[in-house]
Formats: C-alpha cells, structure tokens, sequence
C-alpha cells in the first residue's frame, strides 16, 4: 500500500507530497493540478515497464513542457514513493526514489529524459534501509538479496554493471530468484493503473491484442468483459449483480466475435431482449467499466497479495450520484481490497466522502505551482453539522 508520494518539478507540481489513505478523493478548481499529480504517479508506474520517453508520452501524450516553467532548466525531476509490501507473510517497507534530467530533445523544443539517480530500499526482518538497487548515470549496483538475507558471507552481495539511462534499472530487472523483493516493488508499480473512460471507446469493439485488460480510456472493454465469461464467469455473474443496480433488467452479457481483431458487446434481459453497446447509455457503460476495475483490483490482492493503485478521472461523468453511491461503498476505506484515488467536481460526489475525511485532498493553483492542502479533519467534523462536504466545496471552506 502506498503511504508517501513527492513529486518535484512535474509540470505544475513543486516538492509536493501526497499521503494517501485507502480511499483518496482529490478535488479543487480547474487547471489547479488534479490530473498532473495523477498523471505524476501514472508516470512513475510506466517507467517501471518503459523507457522514459514512452512513458512519458502515455503519460502526457507529447515530449514537451513535461518540467515547470517556473525553475531552472538544469533542476531535475524528482519521484519518490513509499509504500508497504508483503513478502512470505513478512510485512516489507519499501522507499524508492527516482531523479530524472530533462534534456532537449532532437525535434523543436521537444525534451527527453535520461536518469540521474535511482535508489531503491527495503526494511524488514534483516533489512535495515538496506539499498537493493542504486543507479547513478547508469552505474548499477544490485544486492543480492538472498544472500545477504541468510547471511552468507561468501555469497558475492552485490552485481554492478553499467546500463542505458533511458530507461530505469528498475524496468530492466531480470525475474531472477535472488532479487525478489525488488521484482515485488516492481510488479506493485505495475499494478497502478489510471482511468478517464471516453462512452464512444468504451463502445468501440476493436482488440488491442497487446493488452488483455481495460485500457486508460476505456479501450478493450469488449474484450476484457469476453475474456471475463470464458475465464471468470462467477467474476463475470458478480459484475452483472453489481450492475443491475443501474440496469434492474439486466440477466447477462453475450458476445460476438467474427474475427481476431473485433469483438461485439450486447447485454440482455431474462426476455432475450438484446442490445448492443451503441445503445447502452453513456452512464451505463461508465458503470460498468468502473465495476470491472473494482472486481479486478479485488481480485490482484487475492493473486498477489498486495492492493493495487487505482486512479479514476471524474468518475460521476454521466451517472446518477446515487449509483455512484453502492460503487464507493465497495472499496475498502482501509484500501485491503484496492487503493482508490478519485477526482471530482461534483458536490453531490464529493458529499460520499463524509465518512472517510482522512482521504480528502484539496489542490489550489499557487503563483508558481499547484498547493496540496489537507484538510483538518475536526474542523470537517464540526462544520459537517452545519452543512454537507459538497457545499463546503462550493464555498472554498475545506481549505
């Protein structure tokens, strides 16, 4: 479970730390910087599959303005991340730092990324902030852990070896016997996941065959529901229970598939009535998607064991608060079943939130950079008397 994010010089964010609870729900005017520190921790799970430059356009979509305009070209971008793991039953906490230079690319003012500095470590059992990996300009120095675990002296404990700076040390492990913890910290970064659904790519039912879950925008939910009733039907009947607060009538999904590269959505009801996703509501298929990413992160924590981290964009888009209601009541306030974070405008949305106060963060626009504030928790109790979270929202009381 994450319990500490810093991000630096990242768009319009400056040394600015995050500490999430299990459920998070990130709110604020426009443009003060919800999606960057989103778009921030989406870009540090990226770079532990893909090089910089990729990751960075996942993230961001272009190669430029990645850096604050407000420092220095020579001031580096900093990520930094700790969270708590566990391995063999034996609870693990991991810190992780990553220090990256924005230099000018080959195309206008363009930037690429090369790393400076990358330090992972652990603490638990025999570790002590021991370092498992360490980077400086592509000089790597890798521990072998087992070794240094079980106390052989005459084990070799350390590897080094020179390596690109385009990419982290981190995305180019090797899956070996002697570096499990580290392979641990790298598949929980994987496990972060980013959402903003688009209705008309939910709707669409090509296959990215590179990919067999849900996509950032929605793209793939044909194929990830098909693969759900081959694979998973019990998942598959409990989605549609959940659904069916929305959609009473609805008995199952059914598919058709004329090719590799397509696959049709329909749902049905118990009279066979048949429709397709062009003619499910925009709402509904946002519900849907969102059901999905619920059940799924549920069900990593059983494979895993450790709960991934799930960011929703603007997840009331479409949809009546009221379902959105019996969606949030499924995520585990302690985040045991799937850290959550979500961004909002909607007060209605933002009201839900009066049970779990310690997961509220307000970013306001500052004269340089985006300001993270959080709220105080008695003050919240106190004026909850008074009047609900969405309203205080709308009044700029809750920072």
């Amino acid at each position: 479970m994450l319990t500490r994010f810093r991000v630096d010089n990242f768009r319009s964010l400056l040394n600015t730390e995050f500490i999430p609870a299990g459920i998070n729900l990130l709110i604020g005017p426009n443009n003060a910087g919800k999606t960057n520190l989103s778009s921030a921790l989406r870009f540090l799970a990226l770079t532990s599959e893909h090089t910089l430059d990729v990751a960075m356009l996942m993230t961001v979509g272009e190669r430029w303005n990645l850096t604050n305009f407000n420092v220095p070209s020579n001031h580096d971008i900093e990520l930094e991340t700790d969270c708590t793991l566990t391995h063999e039953e034996q609870p693990l906490r991991f810190s992780y730092r990553l220090k990256l230079r924005a230099r000018k690319g080959d195309v206008g003012d363009s930037q690429s990324l090369a790393v400076v500095e990358e330090v992972l470590k652990v603490s638990g059992g025999r570790f002590k902030e021991t370092p498992l990996l360490q980077n400086q300009d592509g000089q790597t120095k890798m521990l072998h852990e087992e070794g240094y675990a079980q106390n052989r002296p005459k084990s070799p404990m350390c590897v080094q070896a020179k390596v690109g700076t385009e990419a982290t040390m981190l995305s180019q492990l090797y899956e070996l016997e002697n570096n499990p913890r580290a392979i641990l910290f790298r598949r929980y970064l994987r496990s972060w996941a980013y959402y903003n659904f688009s209705p008309d790519v939910l709707r669409l039912p090509d296959v990215a065959r590179d990919a067999a879950c849900l996509l950032s925008n929605g793209a793939n939910l044909s194929r990830a529901l098909f693969a759900l009733h081959n694979e998973k039907p019990r998942i598959e009947k409990r989605l549609i229970e959940i659904a069916r607060v929305l959609e009473p009538r609805l008995d199952l999904f059914s598919f058709s598939a004329p090719d590799p590269e397509h696959v049709h959505l329909f749902v049905e009801d118990k009279a066979e009535h048949r429709q397709s996703a062009r003619g499910i509501s925009d709402g509904t298929l946002r519900f849907i998607a969102m059901a999905y990413v619920i059940l799924m992160a549920e069900q990593s924590v059983n494979g895993t064991g450790s709960a991934p981290l799930i960011i929703i964009e603007e997840p009331e888009n479409g949809l009546y608060v009221g379902h959105m209601k019996s969606l949030i009541e499924r995520v585990d306030t302690n985040g045991k079943t799937g850290q959550f974070i979500f961004t909002s405008h909607s007060p209605y949305f933002i009201d839900l939130f009066d049970n779990n106060l310690a997961g509220i963060h307000v970013i306001k626009p500052g004269p340089s950079s985006s300001v993270l504030v959080k709220p105080d928790i008695e003050k919240l109790k106190h004026l909850l008397d008074e009047m609900p979270l969405g309203e205080m929202h709308f009044r700029e009381m809750l920072a």
